[in-house]
């Protein structure tokens, strides 16, 4: 497994899953479009939804990049990278903010990505990699830094299950 290799996967999607927790410290999955910059993801999310409410609160979050399942081989050894992150909000006048606006409006919907970046309830978030793996089938789990490059092969001790119990 390469970093190239996880780079290319990454690539191949336009939304990520992302679990955070509410400021009660519940659990909470959703989905964002988002664009790369560096190692950074960038989200723009309205406040008003749980997500948004969540990353202002609790900055640690969990992101899941995973496989389709129509296009997956076998269920228990479906392709992901997980990244263990935090997450900061970028101010209007910081330097990146129009830089990562630009990026998402040639990525998705120009007229959309304006029209959200004009509601007072919509924030642009970047998400910071802490640390994460990747897996791309059995025996094929690694660990990555936080720059999302490939360190360690994980290793497990698998046992099959005696017959008798």
């Amino acid at each position: 497994m390469t970093t190239t290799e996880v780079e290319s996967f990454l690539e191949t999607f336009q939304t990520l899953v992302m679990a955070s927790l509410t400021p009660e410290g519940s659990p909470h999955a959703s989905t964002a479009p988002y664009v790369r910059v560096g190692n950074d993801f960038y989200i723009l999310i309205s406040t008003v939804a749980q997500h948004g409410r969540n990353l202002l609160s609790q900055p640690n979050i969990s992101l899941l990049f995973l496989e389709d399942e129509l296009q997956c081989v076998q269920p228990f050894a479906r392709k992901r990278v997980t990244i263990e992150a935090v997450a900061s909000e970028l101010s209007r006048d910081d330097d990146m903010y129009s830089i990562v606006i630009e990026r998402l409006k040639a990525h998705f919907d120009t007229e959309l990505v304006t029209s959200l970046t004009q509601m007072g309830d919509f924030h642009l978030f970047k998400l910071s990699p802490k640390s994460g793996s990747v897996v791309m089938g059995f025996g094929k789990a690694y660990r990555l830094d936080e720059k999302l490059e490939v360190m360690t092969q994980i290793m497990g001790q698998h046992q099959k299950a005696h017959p008798n119990g």
